[in-house]
C-alpha cells in the first residue's frame, strides 16, 4: 500500500524519565499504535490540525471537568436530601 503523505520529517524532544513514562502509559491506555503517534496526535490536535485521536483540547477538557463538576454537586444534593429524609425518619421511627 502506497503511502499518500509519508512523514518524513523528525521532531526531536528532550523529556525528563518521568515526563517520558507518564507518556508512555497515558498512549497505553488510550490505545494508541505508539509512544511517537499518540504525541504527534497530541501535538497536531492542540494546534487545531489532529484527527481527534489524541487527548482532546485544552478547552474539550475543561468543558468535560465543567459537565462533571456540575454532576458531582447534583449527586451530593441528592444524597444530602436521602440523608436528611432518613434522619427525619428515624427520628419519626423513635417518636
Amino acid at each position: 500500500m502506497a503511502v499518500l503523505n509519508p512523514r518524513n520529517r523528525i521532531f526531536l524532544i528532550r523529556l525528563t524519565q518521568d515526563e517520558y513514562d507518564t507518556l508512555k502509559t497515558a498512549s497505553g491506555d488510550r490505545g494508541a499504535r505508539s509512544t511517537s503517534d499518540f504525541a504527534r496526535s497530541l501535538l497536531l490536535s492542540a494546534l487545531g490540525r489532529g484527527d481527534g485521536d489524541g487527548a482532546g483540547t485544552l478547552e474539550e477538557v475543561r468543558r468535560t471537568l465543567a459537565g462533571l463538576q456540575e454532576e458531582v454537586g447534583r449527586m451530593a444534593a441528592k444524597i444530602g436530601h436521602l440523608s436528611s429524609e432518613e434522619a427525619r425518619f428515624q427520628g419519626g421511627k423513635q417518636s
